[in-house]
């Protein structure tokens, strides 16, 4: 089990951290030995989106950019997976592994401003119940949090204010623009996805666009190193499809992307995981406000410098 743990592992977490570093966001910080609270500095701007590069063009390219361009939307992330490499319980012998929800994220945005929920695996690294959520939000260059997370200091149900240095934890770690972004940077071509028939979706007639095993395989070889997945991981993908739903109105609607292997090692060790983003609402009036009378929070670890007494 520890060998399939290991395999899925780079190829989620190489996946993820591909998507956001990709597009300048940054890792949710850990506590740190106390240290003076450095003096807050203007944001810094976000990198000009690109468009995807694809010189065939086509719908699918069209709406790619079409996302990239929308400056409000709502968005339902979720990643599940299965085998074991998610830290759920080794299944008993004869018993089949059940999905673990890695990350459920919902929430509005509005240029860099965001509103979102965030439950799943992903947040027990903040010493939160996977099965609990953690809200967020992110409005005019402050960050604010609501609690309990006692191991950033929020430790009431209630609204805090995150400092400057730790503003990133009120960032989503994963956006429809990150995620997009950084297959355009990769240079993967939308011509590589075929159209295959219709279906319905948000009220809409959507045409999809898929691509086969080959098409996800070679996304992972334009990654490079950003993943680290191996020819041996790549290998011992037995399955892949990677999705998109174009709809009427011209916008991308829904991706997903699904992954089934094994560890080469001991070939009966499989696992899987999907990843499925649905957007909807863009270019909507949406607006993120502040939550009213929320607390400055205090990180553990962290000092705010005294002021020195004028002579």
């Amino acid at each position: 089990m520890k060998i399939r743990r290991l395999w899925f592992g780079t190829i989620f977490f190489g996946l993820l951290a591909a998507f956001v570093i990709g597009c300048g966001g940054a890792p949710t910080p850990t506590p740190v030995p106390p240290t003076p609270v450095p003096t807050a500095v203007p944001p810094t701007e976000a990198p000009t989106q690109a468009p995807v590069s694809n010189a065939a063009g086509g719908p699918l390219q069209d709406a790619l950019n079409k996302v990239l361009a929308a400056t409000t939307y709502r968005v339902e992330l979720s990643i599940q997976g299965e085998g074991g490499f998610t830290g759920a319980p080794t299944p008993a012998s004869g018993e089949q592994d059940k999905p673990v929800t890695l990350v459920e994220m919902k929430g509005d945005v509005d240029g860099k401003d965001a509103h979102f929920t965030l439950r799943g695996v992903l947040t027990s690294f903040l010493g939160i119940d996977p099965e609990k959520t953690i809200e967020m939000i992110s409005t005019n260059g402050k960050a604010f949090l609501k609690g309990p997370v006692p191991l950033l200091g929020a430790t009431e149900e209630k609204w805090y204010e995150v400092p400057p240095q730790a503003a990133s934890v009120a960032q989503p770690p994963l956006t429809p623009a990150s995620f997009l972004q950084s297959f355009g940077n990769a240079g993967i071509n939308p011509a590589d996805f075929k159209n295959t028939g219709t279906e319905t979706l948000d009220g809409q007639n959507c045409q999809v666009f898929a691509g086969d095993k080959t098409a996800v395989v070679n996304a992972f070889k334009k990654f490079g190193g950003a993943t680290g997945a191996t020819q041996e991981d790549l290998d011992s993908i037995d399955n892949a499809e990677f999705k998109f739903w174009v709809c009427e109105d011209g916008y991308l609607h829904q991706v997903r992307m699904l992954f089934e292997g094994h560890e080469k090692a001991t070939p009966d060790q499989k696992g899987s995981f999907e990843i499925l983003i649905k957007m909807m609402d863009f270019d909507k009036d949406i607006q993120i406000a502040p939550p009213a009378d929320a607390t400055p929070l205090q990180i553990p670890g962290a000092t705010v410098p005294q002021a020195t007494p004028t002579p």
